[in-house]
């Protein structure tokens, strides 16, 4: 007499093995966290890209800005500064991957990567390889200052403006 195996045992012998089954769910998780560190490393090395945000932007009046300090301006995401010589406007974002910099007692601190910067927005240690962006500053015929993030400028320069002549004075 010949034996037969039961129908059940033929299914069983179809199905996937369980080593084969901890192979391939090993395999889809591997392939799943590779994806995930790729998409991380692209969005990491890629800045964050502000689309629709108007080169000139007005700061206010002069008078906003009280001689020898920095002020922060979020909506501007910028730092205005007001010495005797002038005023100057320098981006609150780090140069390496568009974080907002911090105050701190010394300076400037990226709270992402660590990358330092003098009181001026100038690296002073990284991973940023350059200052912090600085833009040109003006008044416009309302005696406003506004900035325009089109003109850049040299780190450390300032605008000399007759209305911060006209307030120390006055």
């Amino acid at each position: 007499m010949k034996k037969t195996r039961p129908p059940e045992a033929a299914s069983v012998s179809d199905a996937v093995s369980r080593r084969d089954f901890l192979a391939d769910s090993g395999r889809l998780v591997t392939a799943a966290c590779l994806a995930g560190v790729t998409a991380g490393a692209v969005r990491l090395s890629l800045p964050d890209v502000e689309s629709g945000r108007r080169p000139r932007a007005r700061l206010g009046a002069p008078a906003d800005f009280k001689m020898g300090t920095v002020t922060w301006l979020q909506e501007h995401e910028l730092f205005v500064c007001h010495k005797a010589h002038g005023f100057a406007a320098f981006s609150s974002r780090c140069p390496h991957l568009g974080c907002t910099v911090r105050r701190t007692t010394t300076g400037f601190r990226c709270p992402c990567h660590g990358a330092r910067f003098d009181p001026e927005g100038r690296v002073v240690s990284g991973p940023a390889r350059r200052a912090l962006d600085w833009f040109a500053v003006e008044t416009g015929p309302d005696g406003q200052l506004w900035v325009d993030r089109s003109r850049a400028t040299e780190p450390g320069s300032f605008t000399p403006l007759r209305v911060a002549a006209a307030e120390s004075a006055g």
